[in-house]
């Protein structure tokens, strides 16, 4: 494939610079982990409105009582994961936690970030917030599961994932959404659920057919800035890559090669240089 100086070019060869020296892991929690302390024993509504003073009228929710608040261990300290139980809800919670009055629309194959609020007064803290849904809205006849397992098995990838992103920020200095971004998250996520990496499986989860420059799903998302006619070639070369990665992780996995280092293999390599 002929990339040249493309824009798809560019988007492939991002990487994370790996430190020499990486410090002592997990790290510290960030300051204001303290403040998200205070949900224990609370409900999210209290909290919200005792504690970090925002305002859930301003949206009509769809099941307010099943959002929860829990905290998630990384590498990179605990962070606040915020749970909500359907897609809509995902979008009010995105859009309050941003202090914003309209919700932004994304699509139902998307249901989890590790994002950055910007809401006075919790300005700047980080969080999870996912949302309980099949993972990358793929159904469960086509994972080979019943409904109700592959919703368990879809928050363990999805929890995996996010945790994974905010590691790469808090270790490597940044997090993107990026393809390589995605399958490192990914990898992660299909390890916690499944024990293992599969790139058919990983297809299925961006939406794209072996072998085609086509994309039906959540990938499709994370290229919405890349020129039309640089798309295909990014859906392909991400296609390509994906029995490469599949072998790769099976290496590592076979030499029981701790998260830590599994990270810096995955993370410190772009698609680019393993197409070529």
């Amino acid at each position: 494939m002929d990339l040249q100086e493309s824009v798809c070019k560019k988007f492939l060869n991002h990487y994370y610079d790996i430190p020499k020296e990486l410090p002592k892991l997990p790290l510290n929690d960030e300051l204001f982990v303290s403040r998200w302390q205070k949900a224990d024993g609370k409900d999210v509504l209290r909290f919200f409105t005792d504690v970090l003073g925002l305002a859930f009228s301003d949206f009509k929710w769809e099941n307010m009582e099943a959002l929860s608040i829990s905290f998630a261990e990384t590498l990179g300290g605990r962070l606040p994961i915020i749970t909500t139980q359907n897609h809509r809800d995902l979008l009010y919670m995105d859009a309050l936690l941003n202090g914003r009055e309209k919700i932004r629309e994304i699509p139902p194959t998307v249901n989890a970030f590790t994002m950055q609020t910007k809401a006075k007064d919790i300005f700047c803290h980080r969080i999870i917030l996912m949302n309980i849904a099949p993972y990358s809205n793929v159904p469960a006849d086509k994972i080979g599961l019943g409904k109700d397992e592959w919703l368990i098995l879809s928050q363990k990838i999805r929890l995996a994932h996010e945790i994974t992103h905010y590691e790469t920020l808090r270790l490597f200095g940044g997090m993107k959404n990026h393809p390589l971004d995605e399958i490192v998250a990914d990898a992660f996520g299909q390890i916690a659920a499944f024990g293992n990496y599969n790139a058919d499986r990983q297809r299925l989860f961006f939406g794209l057919e072996k072998g085609k420059d086509t994309c039906k799903g959540r990938l499709s998302f994370y290229t919405a800035n890349i020129p039309e006619e640089e798309k295909r070639k990014v859906y392909l070369a991400v296609n390509q890559v994906l029995d490469d990665v599949e072998i790769e992780v099976k290496k590592l996995l076979s030499f029981h090669e701790d998260k830590i280092h599994l990270l810096t293999a995955l993370a410190g390599k772009s698609l680019l240089e393993r197409l070529n």
